[in-house]
């Protein structure tokens, strides 16, 4: 019986050993193979390394760090998502098997959704005024 609880421990250790992660910010869409991920010498925003002291074609480009910004915003906000989905979970987890149990009634669920149509319109009015200025800065240039 010794002998199943041992190899059983070993797996499990074993599996501890490696990293767990929701999502993986590995490469760069741009990175090339050849450059190791730890090694910080090899970085492109080391401005020795940069684009601006030397005329190597696998710099960055304007193109390029478009693109690495669009796909960074995109995995933040698959974390992000992520991220709220944990907290929800854990928040409803903690919810139903407190002592005594949190129980919502309709008249709070009602008073929650008139505070969040309120919080919305003003956000939807602070967007709109980001948008005016982010207007106004591109029209001066």
């Amino acid at each position: 019986m010794a002998l199943p609880l041992d190899s059983t421990l070993a797996a499990l250790s074993e599996l501890q050993a490696q990293p767990l992660s929701i999502i993986r910010l590995s490469e760069s869409i741009s990175s090339t193979t050849d450059q190791p991920i730890n090694n910080p010498n090899a970085r492109t925003s080391d401005i020795s390394n940069s684009a601006l002291t030397t005329e190597d074609p696998s710099q960055p480009t304007p193109a390029s760090l478009a693109a690495d910004l669009s796909h960074y915003r995109e995995l933040f906000s698959k974390l992000r998502f992520s991220y709220l989905e944990q907290v929800t979970k854990e928040k409803f987890l903690r919810a139903i098997v407190g002592d005594p149990p949190l129980i919502v009634e309709n008249a709070e669920n009602v008073e929650l959704e008139q505070q969040l149509g309120e919080i919305k319109a003003v956000l939807k009015m602070q967007k709109e005024g980001v948008q005016r200025l982010v207007e106004e800065l591109k029209a001066r240039g």
